[in-house]
């Protein structure tokens, strides 16, 4: 019983995860100036009761409760312990809890982490005094009753309630929790003066000037140029302070050490060079009926990425995705801007010795592949720095023999600066691959590869295929070779990589899908034909449940179709990283199917 108001407290901040603000200067600014300027971080959620009503209102949450696996997990000992703290927060506090927290947040919920103190707060505001009033009775009071708790400590005249890991107060309409002394008598002190100010100006607290704005977050300049990168609309808004975070040595190693993989250099090298210098991050959460959104910004200027991640960004800050070729049944697409040529010949500003060292030894390996031409500057230079990667779901109906476990097919999409130049070279490049892997294939004893060529009107193709060996033949659980069929794929200037002769010959002659102009990168999830992809592997992943986790048959089933259930109910996932005016954005959306 005497845990029950911090679990309260831990539960109002976790749905504070879920949504922010339309102001972090909410409250006509008296949040920020409660807070110290050395705050390093800050999380608002002006309007908690909305977001409420727009996850646990939304039809989503009525197919949830709906299914076996959640009528299950409301007889479980857990859930109905939550019930009996649910029963005695509404039988304490006097009325059923939605309409309860609705009111106890209704002038939201805001958080935040001081650099000087390092020390967390939590403010929440309620609908009036009133309501906080029986709050502190009827919750706080009882509670230290309860738990027979010496009498609450004074602070200018406020009572303190001890918590396991620090206190709580409440002023007016005000519950302020912290783990730190120092920063909650701060806010204290700033809540009581601010009422001392406004005492003769009959105005609201709010309304009031409170005398000590100067040393407050509302006059931190990186605090003032996040508030800037804030959408008005979204419901969720967040602060991060990077200069602090910097200038404290925290995080030093992510703010000033290099990549630890090429891989992970071109997935965020111009990002980090972009977080070396930029002063803040902006974070804003929006709900509608049909979508999630998180989009993540700060400010960004094209001289802030040094000259060996220009392979990045490209030259001032202007390379574009390229729109890539529609095909059916596409799950997953990823169009982005990397020159990896320029990366490439940029490796030794970029890694340490060790990754150089390997560099090295590919670049050696790789030239001699493609008959002496260097692999950097002659191989990877002649094509475009636009890049595309094309994942769709494959169709077995006349495919034999069936693999049991079935794969997505995969392509590199790329186009050629030279195509009458370079076709021949990847040509016969690609030719000596397949042959090289026969000879591999050949020393495991797996099937070889059978090359094919084909020609219809600008469209070039050099197909392979795995000849199946005679047990294989006719087989519907055959090797997980069987999902690959390498092929190469020519079409006036674009050049085709692909695992499967089916999906280099569509991406091919495919027509190309508008670009979402401007994008750096752009990655796109189809979630119906995700869910397509692991029904095709249902009794596999039933299988490798069962033995990994050692559940029966019964219960991994369960597992697997409320995994597949989950997935239906989204219809897709995206993802954009843009450099837009004078700021870099990550946007990530999720939408749900109605």
């Amino acid at each position: 019983m005497s845990h029950f108001p911090l679990r309260l407290i831990v539960f109002w901040l976790a749905a504070g995860a879920f949504v922010d603000a339309n102001s972090a200067v909410g409250n006509d600014g008296v949040v920020a100036r409660l807070l110290p300027e050395t705050t390093v971080g800050f999380l608002e959620v002006p309007e908690p009761s909305v977001v409420m009503a727009r996850i646990l209102d939304h039809p989503l949450s009525t197919r949830i409760q709906a299914m076996d696996v959640f009528t299950k997990a409301t007889q479980s000992k857990e859930y109905r312990s939550f019930l009996t703290g649910r029963k005695l927060f509404e039988l304490q506090i006097g009325m059923d809890w939605r309409p309860a927290i609705e009111a106890l947040t209704a002038g939201g919920i805001y958080a935040a982490a001081d650099g000087a103190t390092e020390g967390l707060v939590l403010l929440v505001r309620a609908k009036d005094e009133a309501v906080m009033e029986n709050f502190r009775v009827k919750i706080l009071e009882l509670t230290r009753l309860n738990g027979e708790q010496k009498k609450p400590d004074d602070y200018r005249g406020l009572s303190i309630y001890k918590l396991d890991k620090g206190g709580a107060a409440v002023v007016r309409d005000w519950l302020v929790v912290t783990n730190n002394a120092d920063l909650g008598k701060g806010v204290l002190d700033r809540l009581l003066d601010a009422q001392v100010n406004s005492d003769d100006a009959e105005e609201p607290v709010e309304k009031a000037d409170p005398a000590g704005v100067v040393g407050t977050l509302s006059a931190n300049a990186e605090f003032q140029r996040a508030t800037q990168m804030r959408d008005p609309h979204s419901q969720v808004w967040a602060f991060a302070n990077l200069k602090s975070l910097r200038d404290a040595g925290k995080a030093k190693k992510f703010f000033e050490g290099k990549a630890e993989n090429p891989l992970a250099e071109l997935l965020a090298g111009g990002i980090q060079s972009t977080l070396q210098q930029a002063i803040c991050v902006s974070s804003n959460l929006t709900l509608t009926d049909d979508s999630v959104q998180l989009r993540i910004s700060t400010p960004w200027q094209a001289d802030w990425i040094p000259e060996e991640r220009t392979y990045f960004f490209g030259p001032d800050g202007n390379g574009k995705a390229p729109a890539l070729p529609v095909v059916p049944e596409t799950l997953l697409t990823l169009a982005t801007y990397r020159n990896v040529s320029e990366m490439w010949l940029r490796a030794g500003d970029l890694f340490d010795e060790q990754i150089n060292d390997k560099l090295a030894e590919a670049d050696s390996g790789l030239s001699t592949v493609f008959a002496g031409r260097d692999f950097g500057e002659e191989i990877l230079g002649s094509f475009e720095p636009q890049i595309g990667i094309v994942v769709a779901r494959q169709d077995f109906t006349a495919v034999s023999p069936v693999p049991a476990i079935r794969l997505p097919a995969f392509a590199l999409v790329m186009t050629l600066r030279e195509p009458e130049v370079m076709r021949s070279e990847l040509r016969r490049t690609f030719q000596s691959a397949i042959g090289f892997f026969n000879i591999v294939g050949a020393q495991n004893g797996n099937p070889q590869l059978e090359m094919d060529m084909q020609k219809s009107g600008d469209v070039d193709l050099i197909t392979s295929r795995y000849l199946p060996l005679k047990k294989d033949q006719d087989s519907t659980s055959a090797p997980i070779i069987y999902n690959f069929s390498p092929s190469a794929g020519f079409s006036g200037s674009r050049f085709v990589l692909s695992s499967t002769a089916s999906l280099a010959q569509q991406l091919a002659a495919a027509p190309v899908a508008q670009s979402d102009a401007g994008v750096n990168t752009h990655l796109m999830l189809d979630a119906g034909v995700l869910t397509k992809t692991l029904d095709d592997n249902r009794e596999q992943l039933i299988s490798q449940n069962m033995m990994t986790e050692g559940r029966s048959r019964e219960e991994s089933e369960a597992s697997i179709d409320l995994l597949l259930e989950f997935i239906r109910n989204v219809k897709d996932a995206g993802l954009t990283l843009e450099p837009k005016d004078d700021q870099l954005n990550l946007q990530l959306k999720l939408t749900v199917n109605p």
